[in-house]
């Protein structure tokens, strides 16, 4: 485990199949707990640690989903940056909640300081990989990408950020609010009883009971670009994301133990092309 640190703020983050070893999210920058001044922010919201689990992440836990799958035969390959080369076993839809076979995790390499930690994964033929997170002063940090593309086919697809923040442990109702720059719009998987749109954010009018969820699946602005600018609340403490990447769309989802807004990337990309982004999280 590598332990970045400035100030008060200490964030600890796993070398790539340390902590998390299946095919949804990102290897690089695996979170394991961030705290600031004695406040855990992020740690485990799971009931149980299994690393092979889709979602056994903490904190912003990316995936990049490619739209590629359809298109392969299968006993084929699929690719997962972050990940490496998967395998289709059957001739089933993709499910973000399967483990698939990893044929090419490809050579990864990690550099640390105190402050700042640098993945670099290298997949032969398909990407150059490289994600940078540095703790910025006691109370804010970055995650930068950069994305190279050395593959014929052109990649297609998403990034996005899941932001599985617990808040010291609190449960989600009342006292959790999710805020952005804009009177959110969207469709809500059921009509809940307990959330929904309120001014320029997310608001919860009673707790979420354990073994439920919720889901929006389009959260966006009507007849304007999205910003990637969104805050998560609870009580007086605040989790601001912001991020020079264009935005697609939002998705939202919460159960009782984390309400994670997930910004979507467009990632549009040609043989020799490259794209960079940096996310910036401040803390209060």
């Amino acid at each position: 485990m590598i332990s970045l640190q400035n100030g008060s703020l200490t964030v600890l983050v796993s070398h790539p199949g340390e902590y998390y070893r299946a095919t949804r999210f990102d290897w690089a920058g695996v979170f394991r707990r961030i705290e600031k001044a004695g406040y855990v922010y992020a740690d485990e919201w799971f009931a149980a640690y299994n690393p092979l689990t889709h979602d056994a992440v903490c904190g912003p836990s990316e995936e990049f989903v490619t739209v590629d799958f359809e298109h392969v035969g299968v006993g084929s390959l699929f690719v997962k940056p972050g990940v490496g080369l998967l395998r289709r076993p059957d001739d089933a839809p993709y499910d973000w909640f399967r483990l698939y076979e990893i044929a090419d995790m490809g050579k990864w390499s990690v550099k640390a300081t105190p402050s700042q930690v640098v993945f670099r994964q290298e997949l032969q033929g398909w990407y150059e990989y490289e994600k940078q997170i540095t703790l910025t002063d006691s109370s804010a940090f970055t995650i930068g990408h950069r994305l190279k593309w050395l593959h014929e086919t052109p990649l297609r697809g998403y990034n996005y950020n899941h932001n599985f923040f617990t808040f010291n442990g609190t449960p989600v109702g009342q006292g959790r609010q999710i805020d952005f720059l804009f009177s959110p719009s969207g469709h809500w998987r059921e009509q809940y009883e307990n959330v929904g749109f309120e001014g320029r954010g997310i608001r919860f009018r009673a707790p979420i009971s354990e073994g439920r969820s919720v889901y929006c699946g389009d959260v966006h602005h009507e007849g304007d670009a999205t910003s990637y600018d969104v805050t998560l609340r609870e009580g007086t403490r605040r989790v601001r994301a912001v991020s020079d990447a264009s935005l697609s769309h939002y998705v939202f989802w919460a159960n009782p133990h984390v309400a994670c807004a997930e910004p979507y990337i467009p990632i549009e990309l040609n043989r020799g092309e490259t794209k960079s982004w940096q996310i910036k999280y401040s803390l209060e």
